[in-house]
């Protein structure tokens, strides 16, 4: 699409072109991020931050209460204290994360754009397994649609939008997308899969 990239690195080379390639995409598509879907991305990860503040404070006081008990030995009571002060520290930051009023407008700002940016991918994601099908994968970020990008991207490179110069750099390019023990799967045919592009994550931790 106009831009050379000078890299020695595979996943650096995949990462831009996936990402010069799907944001023309998203703009042939008409994908967009409105306000209210930013803000409820927002709202869903301070309610995930709420659940996991509860967690910490129970296990927290968990240990807290052991080490009121008097029963403990030497090592077992460093080792609890060490704990404890782990602990507080986890509730602390996840208190502050949870908490709304919390926020300095630029931490809020940097959210915001962290949020939209995820909407984005998720959309875009949906759209491209929507359109090409395939297995998904599933990690922390997300679900990927990993055959739907391949398919995506040999579309591209059959049409001439990208041109990979270095035989060794390709075949490294193409691997993320050939080797099934990088990834892992959705079951073909599951419930979970059926629903990974069915419903905004941001949506339905909304509507709990």
């Amino acid at each position: 699409l106009g831009t050379t990239i000078h890299t020695a690195n595979a996943e650096e080379l995949r990462f831009v072109a996936l990402q010069l390639l799907t944001d023309r995409y998203a703009a042939q598509q008409g994908i967009t991020v409105s306000a209210e879907e930013t803000q409820a991305y927002v709202r869903a990860v301070r309610q995930a931050m709420a659940k996991e503040l509860t967690r910490a404070q129970e296990r927290r006081d968990e240990l807290a209460a052991r080490l009121a008990s008097g029963t403990l030995s030497a090592v077992e009571r460093e080792r609890l204290t060490k704990e404890l002060e782990l602990a507080q520290g986890a509730v602390e930051m996840l208190a502050d994360a949870a908490s709304p009023a919390s926020a300095h407008a630029a931490d809020a700002q940097a959210r915001a754009e962290i949020a939209a940016s995820f909407v984005r991918q998720w959309k875009i994601n949906a759209s491209l397994w929507r359109r090409y099908g395939g297995r998904i994968g599933y990690q922390q970020g997300g679900p990927e649609p990993l055959d739907a990008y391949r398919a995506f991207l040999e579309e591209a490179q059959a049409r001439g939008d990208f041109r990979i110069t270095d035989p060794a750099l390709e075949a490294a390019f193409w691997r993320y997308y050939t080797d099934d023990t990088r990834h892992s799967f959705y079951p073909r045919g599951s419930p979970e899969e059926a629903r990974a592009f069915e419903t905004p994550p941001w949506a339905e931790a909304s509507a709990r």
